[in-house]
């Protein structure tokens, strides 16, 4: 390889991380960072897809405050600290297969 194609090939490699690393994820820690960086992940979901997202957020949030209940955890806090902690650094995508749901096709 001549010295134009490895340049070539570490600039395509750095833009294919940074796109990586435009997907908005949850922020669980604490209540505000989440619910700002839940506002992000759902802007970034198609129309099509809210509905089920939101219906995917919905069930882990049930399962784990039942796991808590059943724990004998039954403080608001500790309860969020436990959703919170399953949902952070998650895409839409990653909430959707955490439910086990599929993943949002992209439309061609």
């Amino acid at each position: 390889m001549n010295l134009k194609n490895i340049i070539a090939f570490f600039a395509a490699t750095v833009l294919l991380i940074g796109l990586i690393g435009c997907t908005p994820t949850i922020d669980g820690s604490s209540e505000e960072a989440f619910d700002s960086s839940y506002e992000k992940v759902m802007k970034e979901v198609p129309e099509k897809d809210k509905l089920r997202v939101k219906a995917a957020f919905a069930k882990i949030t049930a399962k784990k405050t039942l796991e808590a209940a059943s724990e004998g955890i039954f403080s608001k806090k500790e309860i969020e600290k436990k959703i919170y902690a399953v949902m952070n650094g998650k895409t839409a995508n990653d909430i959707l297969k955490l439910a086990g749901q599929s993943e949002i096709k992209e439309e061609k």
